[in-house]
């Protein structure tokens, strides 16, 4: 109710003024049927009233009719019209006594006037204490509703607009969000993950994660789904074609859903983070730490790394394994004459022709300037080196035209076997470039063999095999 002290009624209030909507609702018109209503009730009041004085005393039908026109106008009108009513109606009850008394108005009654008269006025005013009470009942509880029901609206607008806001920030997220209840179906997805399966979100609720995911994934997926049913977090990686035809690579992270009451789980969120472009990026960067720039072959890191896992595999294959030292033959002439630009290109077609001229399981490496290193992998004897050697060698030994001009470096390889010259891959360059330094002293454009009896002076004597060519 509006104004007054607790427990009070607001005088000449109504409850249609007060809560419109319990009779005629919210609109334009109200104000006019409120005083309709008041000229109704007035009418009947003043209908009765006459009709009472006009006829032969006060009869027992007015019992009535006084208390419904009390009892409508305080649920209809308010408690002030209400009273003004019950005053009128006394009034008028004790006025018509009183003629009756002077003999005015005439008296048909079975019972005395008096009775009667006291009898109605007891009716009223019982009929209006009661309607008082039962009116200050209802209004009160209908307050409470309606602060309630307020309160739940206010509630229902801040639920929707902090909706929103979440829905909007996982659209923005740049990641895939999905929720999807027990049986794995979605009952929401982000923009990202409609576009990136390219669909409508509203197309994709319903349908199994499964389903989205591919076919070559399916039993895979299961698993993890059964493992987030059962309340654990899980994540894993796979990979996946996009609608573009392009293959992605993606993060998976699953979180169990669980029913406030209870705890138990009833669905999963998940998200779907695509990493393709952050594993290019670490494939490039390795790539760039573990290559040579100018000629793209490995580098000595890499190098050395596939090094020491082809002396293992040796060991355990009972193999050998051949490092091949080459260093080029008056590059640095050609470097100086012609010019670094020339002298790059120059090196990037010698690391062509060597990475020609080896087997498919061996591989090639620049460690910088004009040496590079070819690593032989599953070689059964010397000859089986040597053959390397003589292809590598007449492939320097081609000439190479540049531009307008043409020029021939040719080279020198000193070569170690291992494990017998050497069980790990310092040992083995260390042997590999004594051998070199002895292919360079005997006239170079030729290769030597590591002998074990050599200790790494160029000048000792001792290499097994003569010039190839």
């Amino acid at each position: 109710m509006n104004s007054g002290p607790p427990g009070e009624f607001p005088v000449w209030r109504a409850p249609i003024e007060e809560y419109p909507e319990l009779l005629v609702g919210r609109s334009a018109r109200f104000w006019g049927g409120v005083r309709g209503l008041r000229l109704l009730v007035l009418g009947g009041w003043l209908a009765v009233t006459l009709l009472s004085f006009m006829g032969p005393g006060v009869l027992t039908p007015y019992l009535l009719a006084y208390p419904v026109l009390l009892v409508f106008s305080m649920w209809a009108l308010g408690v002030g019209y209400c009273i003004t009513l019950f005053v009128l109606s006394c009034l008028a009850v004790v006025t018509l006594v009183t003629g009756q008394a002077m003999g005015l108005v005439a008296h048909a009654e079975p019972v005395p006037v008096t009775s009667a008269a006291v009898t109605l006025l007891l009716v009223m005013a019982m009929t209006v204490v009661m309607t008082l009470v039962l009116q200050r009942a209802f209004l009160e509880r209908y307050a409470e509703r309606r602060q309630l029901h307020n309160q739940n609206q206010l509630d229902l607008q801040a639920a929707r607009a902090r909706e929103t806001d979440l829905r909007l920030l996982a659209d923005h997220l740049p990641g895939l969000i999905f929720e999807c209840d027990a049986q794995g179906r979605c009952v929401f997805v982000n923009q990202r993950l409609a576009l990136f399966f390219g669909k409508s979100a509203q197309t994709l609720l319903g349908t199994p994660m499964v389903e989205l995911l591919g076919e070559g994934s399916v039993r895979d997926f299961t698993s993890y789904q059964s493992a987030v049913l059962r309340g654990d977090v899980v994540e894993f990686g796979m990979r996946r074609m996009a609608p573009d035809g392009i293959w992605c690579t993606v993060e998976v992270t699953l979180v169990p859903r669980q029913a406030a009451d209870s705890g138990r789980v009833v669905g999963w969120y998940g998200m779907i983070y695509d990493v393709t472009r952050r594993e290019n990026v670490t494939l490039e960067l390795r790539d760039k730490a573990t290559h040579d720039a100018l000629t793209g072959l490995p580098n000595r890191l890499l190098f050395h790394e596939r090094l020491n896992h082809a002396i293992h595999h040796a060991f355990r294959r009972k193999k050998s394994v051949a490092v091949m030292f080459i260093d080029l033959d008056n590059f640095k002439r050609i470097n100086d004459v012609m010019g670094h630009a020339v002298g790059d290109l120059f090196l990037r077609e010698v690391a062509r022709r060597i990475t020609g001229a080896i087997r498919s399981i061996d591989t090639v490496a620049r460690l910088g300037g004009d040496e590079f290193v070819v690593l032989a992998e599953e070689v059964d004897s010397s000859e089986t080196v040597a053959l390397i050697a003589d292809k590598v060698l007449y492939a320097l030994l081609q000439p190479v035209t540049i531009g307008q001009e043409t020029v021939s470096a040719g080279g020198s390889i000193g070569i170690a076997l291992g494990p017998q010259d050497g069980d790990t891959g310092e040992q083995l360059l260390q042997a590999a470039d004594a051998a070199l330094y002895e292919a360079k002293a005997a006239g170079r454009k030729c290769y030597r063999l590591f002998n074990a009896g050599l200790a790494v002076a160029p000048e000792t004597g001792g290499f097994s095999r003569s010039a190839a060519l």
